[in-house]
């Protein structure tokens, strides 16, 4: 294992940095929430978005949403916007529970624990603080989401 005092030499700092990539490589590949969050050249975000709103269209049907809604639903998908997708993404685990099967169907792609820990006991409560306006922006509000699942 090498530590932080390899950082002055040259070849052996090199070593720690390709060390640190294979562990960070091997936590995304373990937890699916995680990878989605962190990884900034991945199509998976693109892809949850696309079936959260496939599952809102299906599940309430465009005759009952609002042209609104389905507007930012298409803007959110089709947009770069990391920021919205997240805020999808984290408003869709807690109030669509159907959602949560992207991370934890048959084979989980979280780590079970940490997942019902962050769905039942953090994410209600940072999303209770975003609706009485504890945070300036929905930007500090998935900054904080992603903090608090990225340290847990």
């Amino acid at each position: 294992m090498h530590t932080i005092w390899y950082i002055g030499h040259p070849y052996k700092s090199n070593m720690a940095y390709q060390e640190m990539t294979n562990i960070e490589r091997a936590r995304q590949q373990q937890d699916l929430l995680y990878h989605i969050i962190i990884n900034t050249e991945a199509t998976t975000l693109n892809e949850i978005c696309e079936q959260i709103k496939n599952h809102a269209y299906e599940t309430y049907g465009t005759d009952k949403m609002s042209k609104r809604l389905q507007v930012i639903l298409n803007n959110i998908c089709q947009n770069k916007d990391r920021c919205a997708k997240h805020a999808l993404v984290f408003f869709a685990l807690r109030q669509e529970p159907i959602i949560r099967n992207i991370f934890i169907a048959d084979t989980p792609r979280v780590p079970p624990e940490k997942f019902k820990f962050f769905i039942e006991q953090e994410l209600p409560t940072l999303l209770e603080k975003l609706a009485k306006g504890a945070f300036t922006s929905l930007r500090a509000f998935v900054e904080d989401v992603r903090w608090t699942y990225t340290t847990l």
